[in-house]
């Protein structure tokens, strides 16, 4: 009996070893997760070569943006997924990629869509509002000051307006008191207020009709701050010209600037932001740079020492896309959290404080965020569901929440959906939705919104006319 007793135990212990052996390794502690990692390119359909920027969703895991070649890599990949790639004005073949496994060399192309008359991307500056339609025409509407609306006066319109003698163009960028657009020959265009030089035609007559900047092409992207503008070349050089005193063009000096200068020490950019008075750059390797003015730490380098040539933000990488406002910088990873640094004395960081930080700290209860845009002390992100959120002050309801509340954390705007885009301007935000319309909210008193008034709305209203 006792022998049997023992040769049971010995069967039994065998099984319970057996049994172990069978378990998934996770259960023993060897492994948390069984991820993967995917990779691929888009192209132009075309001629094949790499599209930049393309923003790419992967559901719950996030986004990834293509880098100058068009190449991009995401990592932490779990389960079955769907890779849905995005972007105004163009169609893209597959429209969605299934995988549940790792997998490289996933080939995305893109065409453009066949012309119509709907906006496929939006922009906002001081008091003012900028859309681009799918034909690339240039819409404007607001305040007019120094010809900024480049309709050829100088009078405010409370709706769209086309720029005069504009066509052919893939993006614009919209300043405190002037306009730049970049057409598809890659020649970059201004019109507007020009005291320091800012629109780059090497004099400083304001226009109130677009003129071309002097000695540029090959450019991929462009944005406008206050008296000064900046672009990207394709093959990564950025380049700046109008107002340097904080050294905001990062050519070494604080010299003004009538024409385009080259960003020393800079190369293998992927995306360039604007505040008032910095500059802000994503490099293709996710590391983020910045120069120029440096109160309350907007350059995120741990002090509040002015820069005119770039330094790195401290303690930051993996991001996908940047955004520049009055007095802080955003950053969005490629895992769709925000993080933010500077001035937060209206909770614009997000944090749920009002304590300034020099250095990136992250945005509270946001994630799977698409986009980002920031403005006069507030902050507004658009997440892959199509909603958006704001935080920040709200004194002309520009958090689009129905009041006037300033938040210090993220507060949805409930009465919105199935946005595609969004951009903010000081005190005033606009949005593009799927379907082509244009809304906005905020400051009206130049006619900022598009509805034909001048009142202040604290949620969206649809821009008339477009």
């Amino acid at each position: 009996g006792q022998r049997m007793k023992i040769k049971l135990q010995s069967v039994l212990r065998l099984l319970v070893i057996a049994a172990l052996l069978m378990l998934p390794i996770s259960l023993l502690g060897c492994e948390s997760k069984n991820t993967y990692i995917a990779s691929g390119r888009v192209v132009y359909e075309g001629n094949g070569q790499g599209f930049p920027s393309a923003v790419l969703s992967f559901g719950p895991f996030g986004i990834a943006i293509t880098d100058l070649q068009g190449n991009w890599v995401k990592s932490g990949l779990q389960g079955t997924i769907t890779i849905t790639p995005a972007g105004g004005g163009w169609i893209f073949t597959p429209a969605n990629v299934a995988i549940s496994k790792a997998t490289d060399g996933i080939l995305i192309k893109a065409k453009l869509h066949e012309p119509t008359s709907l906006p496929t991307k939006v922009g906002a500056g001081r008091d003012y509002s900028v859309a681009r339609k799918d034909n690339g025409t240039v819409w404007t509407w607001g305040e007019n000051g120094y010809g900024k609306l480049g309709d050829g006066s100088t009078a405010n319109r409370t709706t769209p307006v086309q720029v005069s003698g504009l066509e052919g163009v893939k993006a614009i960028a919209a300043g405190h008191y002037h306009t730049v657009a970049l057409k598809d020959n890659t020649t970059v265009w201004a019109w507007g207020h020009n005291v320091i030089g800012q629109l780059g035609d090497g004099t400083k007559t304001d226009r109130t009709t677009p003129v071309q900047v002097s000695g540029l092409s090959d450019v991929t992207a462009i944005a406008a701050g206050f008296r000064y503008s900046v672009i990207l070349k394709d093959e990564g050089s950025v380049w700046a010209w109008g107002l340097n005193m904080n050294g905001q063009l990062g050519d070494g000096t604080n010299v003004d600037r009538t024409t385009p200068v080259i960003v020393s020490g800079l190369d293998n950019v992927l995306a360039i932001a604007t505040g008032t008075e910095h500059t802000v750059v994503l490099k293709t390797d996710g590391t983020v740079w910045a120069w120029g003015g440096n109160g309350s730490g907007r350059l995120g380098d741990g002090t509040t020492y002015s820069r005119n040539t770039p330094v790195q933000v401290n303690g930051l990488g993996n991001v996908a896309a940047i955004a520049a406002g009055y007095t802080h910088t955003i950053a969005l990873k490629t895992d769709g959290t925000v993080w933010a640094w500077g001035d937060n004395y209206f909770g614009q960081l997000g944090d749920g404080t009002k304590t300034t930080c020099y250095t990136p700290v992250q945005v509270k209860g946001l994630s799977d965020v698409a986009a980002i845009t920031a403005g006069c002390f507030y902050t507004v992100a658009l997440k892959t569901d199509g909603t958006v959120w704001a935080w920040g002050v709200n004194t002309f309801g520009q958090l689009g929440d129905g009041t006037t509340t300033t938040r210090i954390e993220p507060s949805k705007i409930s009465s919105l959906n199935n946005v595609s885009a969004i951009a903010a301007g000081n005190n005033h935000v606009v949005a593009l939705k799927a379907d082509g319309t244009v809304w906005a909210w905020g400051h009206n008193a130049a006619g900022q919104l598009g509805d034909g008034t001048t009142n202040n709305r604290s949620t969206p209203v649809q821009v008339v006319g477009l």
